[in-house]
């Protein structure tokens, strides 16, 4: 049998797409909050922004638990 060269999807590599997702969504909602506030235009997204940003900081320390116990495991 031939030996599959495909390369395993882990768990790292899906946070990391995770967090390039979250960090695009909350620099847009930044760009748009301060364009709200440069044209006076009502901004209301502050819930979404707030609660992404819970989100993106929740995935961040999972990654580095992630990171941490793939080195141990590198490790031995």
């Amino acid at each position: 049998m031939k030996e599959s060269s495909e390369k395993k999807v882990t768990t790292l590599k899906v946070f990391k797409v995770i967090m390039i997702v979250y960090s695009c969504i909350i620099i847009g909602m930044i760009i748009q909050t301060i364009y709200g506030w440069a044209t006076g235009m009502p901004d209301d997204n502050y819930v979404i922004f707030a609660s992404s940003a819970a989100s993106y900081c929740a995935t961040v320390a999972i990654y580095e638990e992630l990171k941490k116990k793939e080195a141990k495991k590198k490790e031995e």
